[in-house]
């Protein structure tokens, strides 16, 4: 028995140090399971957290695009609008025909409507600078009548100093008119009504009020327009590209219906700068543009010092202009090339447009 002693100390020491080797390997094994399983839970969390971005990202510039403006906009309008006369059925039909979005509330001035956009990034919107009031012609002529209505208009532009203000009247010549053939029908009647100033108002909002406006409509279907038509311009104006003088100039140029460049005029900078020169048709524009592509390249041939002053005014005059069926038939002229001359090489920046181009 003495003799086996050591023998099976050793092995009982060896079955220990087995059980802790084992014991380690299944907690290394483990570590390494738990390392695996962060690793992967870390990873589907940044992709997670990327998709999100990149989510975003192109909320922010579809935002930015005002692809998705008419989404973000909300009418505010107040419990008043939808309560009195038949306007409410017709103009809630039409928002719902439209999808746009509408908050029926308690404005702080009652028949009024007010405006926000509504992204996912903005917690508190702010008010878009414009209120509109919508007035029954019986409410719109009892103000007058009490010489109540400019202390509203004051009312509304304290509260909201910065807003543009439009009254919408319903039916209000049908009402006056109304009235007066009925008075004139019952001349005996002893409750006489008595016409109020209505175009004396009206003329005064345009002479003496600042962004201070007044439309009248015939029915509950152009109210519904109308303020249907207000929000999808007020939701689409933020992101609308500022207008430059050019631009201002240019969109005002009618175009012919068989003009074949037609989509060109939108899109190309230069050839919209053409246009906006006083008396240049657009045909003319579409044969200086097809000739010189670009302001610079015309305006190299302009500051060329060896070219007579002469010779450069009379540099167009020759260009052959398309018709509408796309035929050469006509050219641009002495005119035509003075004027683009003259106004692209003026010196005076302060000078008017028609004054530069004179001939």
């Amino acid at each position: 028995m003495e003799e086996n002693a050591p023998p099976i100390k050793e092995r009982k020491v060896k079955q220990g140090r087995k059980r802790l080797n084992k014991e380690e390997k299944d907690k290394m094994i483990e570590e390494k399971k738990r390392q695996r399983e962060e690793k992967r839970l870390q990873k589907e969390a940044n992709k997670i957290q990327q998709a999100e971005k990149k989510k975003s990202a192109k909320e922010k510039a579809e935002w930015g695009s005002g692809k998705r403006a008419l989404e973000f906009i909300v009418a505010k309008i107040d419990s008043k609008v939808i309560e009195t006369g038949s306007i409410g059925g017709a103009l809630l039909t039409m928002f719902s025909e439209k999808n746009l979005n509408f908050q029926m509330e308690s404005n702080p001035i009652r028949g009024s409507i007010l405006w926000k956009m509504v992204s996912q990034s903005d917690q508190e919107p702010s008010l878009e600078p414009y209120i509109l009031f919508v007035l029954q012609a019986e409410e719109f002529c009892d103000l007058i009548s009490s010489g109540k209505f400019f202390n509203h208009v004051l009312e509304a532009r304290s509260h909201y100093p910065t807003f543009t203000i439009c009254y919408v009247t319903h039916k209000l010549t049908k009402y006056i008119y109304d009235r007066e053939q009925s008075q004139y029908n019952n001349s005996d009647s002893s409750n006489r009504w008595k016409r109020p100033p209505v175009e004396q108002v009206l003329s005064k909002l345009v002479t003496h009020y600042d962004r201070v406006h007044s439309k009248d409509c015939t029915n509950e279907v152009q109210v519904a327009e109308h303020v249907v038509g207000l929000t999808t311009s007020l939701a689409k104006c933020k992101f609308r590209k500022p207008l430059s003088w050019l631009s201002v100039n240019a969109n005002g140029v009618t175009i012919p219906k068989g003009f074949v460049d037609k989509g060109q005029l939108k899109k190309n900078a230069w050839f919209m700068s053409l246009l906006a020169i006083p008396k240049v048709q657009p045909r003319f524009a579409l044969a200086i543009w097809k000739k010189y592509s670009t302001m610079r390249s015309l305006l190299k041939v302009y500051m060329d010092p060896n070219k007579s002053n002469r010779e450069k005014e009379l540099l167009l005059q020759d260009l052959k202009c398309e018709d509408c069926l796309g035929e050469e038939s006509r050219k641009v002229g002495p005119v035509c090339s003075r004027r683009v001359y003259r106004m692209l090489m003026a010196e005076n920046g302060e000078m008017e447009a028609e004054e530069a181009v004179k001939s």
